[in-house]
């Protein structure tokens, strides 16, 4: 099987053997799976920044149950990444990046929506509302083909003038295998690059443009046809399967990228478990209501 792009280090680290590039901790918390990965520095066989990635596999969407293990989860997760950074501030900007009229590109702009704003109480000097909540504000830039700007700049602006102690960037990620989709939240402190994971790349994300650290949370939510079918072909007995997959690659009507037929639904079930997840981190007050 060939090796795709991918937006997740887990993926690029599945069929490696630890050693001095990267650390891999699985761990089982509340029945879910989650995968802690450390890398440790630039190198050819991990095709990732270095720093934490958290991957937290999720199973049953339509169980409401499963939805508050995942929330519970996804918030200490969160909480761990947080506490890493450099900072110990607690004013924080959340992007939701994305085409929220497209639905597998949505998750960003419908998550950061249902995030609780509080910054205008804070600089309002409203004491009694601010308590026990940190001060969030919230964008959600659209995409270049919407705005006719790039998207990480848009951000730069804001956050020169917001000066936040961290950003937390929302956006839908790609993944090898159709198995993925949807199941796989990813949590990282080394920034994002919309458009990444289907080839469509915009400028970085990350610390060094908005001077703050970035934490980026996302869900695969697109599979390329070239890595779908090559998923298909190597369970199968196929005496051409390079011929095959060579024809694909170099057809530029095959690059595309697809998703279930569910995926309303099920985008509808992640806004609400990372939503609910960054409400219970950056606003404890009204976690515990």
């Amino acid at each position: 099987m060939r090796k795709h792009r991918t937006d997740l280090a887990y993926e690029e680290v599945l069929d490696l053997q630890d050693n001095e590039n990267f650390t891999h901790t699985k761990k089982a918390y509340r029945g879910i799976t989650t995968h802690h990965i450390s890398i440790h520095h630039p190198c050819e066989e991990i095709d990732k920044q270095p720093g934490e990635y958290v991957t937290i596999e999720l199973d049953d969407l339509n169980d409401a149950s499963q939805r508050e293990e995942a929330v519970a989860v996804t918030s200490d997760c969160l909480k761990q990444i947080i506490s890493g950074l450099p900072t110990q501030g607690t004013r924080a900007l959340i992007v939701g990046l994305g085409n929220q009229e497209i639905t597998a590109d949505s998750l960003g702009p419908m998550a950061a929506r249902e995030v609780i704003v509080t910054a205008h109480l804070h600089r309002l000097n409203e004491a009694e509302l601010a308590q026990g909540t940190s001060e969030v504000a919230v964008i959600v830039p659209g995409v270049m083909g919407q705005t006719g700007l790039e998207t990480a700049e848009f951000v730069q602006a804001v956050a020169r003038q917001f000066k936040p102690d961290f950003v937390i960037a929302i956006d839908a990620l790609a993944t090898r295998s159709i198995e993925r989709i949807n199941r796989v939240i990813q949590i990282s402190d080394t920034g994002i690059q919309p458009g990444g994971g289907v080839g469509n790349h915009r400028k970085v994300l990350n610390e060094e443009l908005v001077q703050a650290p970035v934490v980026a949370i996302g869900v695969a939510t697109v599979v390329s046809i070239e890595a779908l079918i090559d998923q298909v072909l190597s369970t199968v007995q196929c005496d051409d399967y390079e011929k095959v997959m060579e024809h694909i690659h170099y057809q530029e009507s095959y690059q595309m990228v697809v998703t279930p037929k569910e995926m309303d639904e099920e985008v509808k079930h992640l806004t609400e478990v990372i939503s609910t997840a960054i409400n219970q981190v950056l606003h404890p007050r009204y976690s515990q209501m």
